[in-house]
């Protein structure tokens, strides 16, 4: 009896682990969700892209130019491309990573028609929350743009 006791509290305590991990897990996706409409709504540009090259070089002001260059998976928000360019600057000596995974990339684009990363919280890996979203608001996500833009 005292093994059995012991077993179901065990039983009782790992389901009690595993609904608390449920709970963050959505809690994460519902902070990763809310950060990319954030993103989709203060944007010119948002695409689903595999980045495949980036150029760095050193500014005169002491910041770092990186050029990406991205094959364009699907465009959701502004003019279609099969390939598009961006510029990102970051402080001198930041680090800069990126991999062949496709991600969603919101950019804005500048009156010469450059595009350029407004900062942080504009590239989102896919989610299953995130995927399903962009399905559900596909013709919405067009119209999207605040007053207060990232991109003003």
């Amino acid at each position: 009896m005292k093994i059995f006791s012991q077993l179901k509290a065990l039983i009782a305590h790992t389901i009690l682990l595993s609904l608390n991990f449920c709970a963050n897990a959505q809690h994460t996706d519902l902070l990763e969700l809310d950060g990319f409409r954030k993103a989709v709504s203060r944007a010119d540009y948002l695409a689903k892209v595999k980045i495949i090259k980036v150029d760095s070089f050193q500014e005169a002001d002491g910041f770092q130019r990186h050029i990406f260059i991205a094959d364009v998976i699907t465009t959701y928000k502004g003019t279609t491309h099969k390939q598009i360019s961006y510029d990102m600057f970051v402080e001198k000596g930041e680090d800069v990573m990126f991999n062949s995974a496709p991600i969603y990339l919101a950019l804005c684009k500048s009156l010469s028609g450059s595009y350029y990363w407004p900062g942080t919280g504009s590239e989102f890996k896919p989610t299953p929350v995130i995927d399903a979203w962009v399905n559900e608001n596909r013709d919405s996500i067009k119209l999207t743009r605040k007053p207060a833009a990232w991109c003003d």
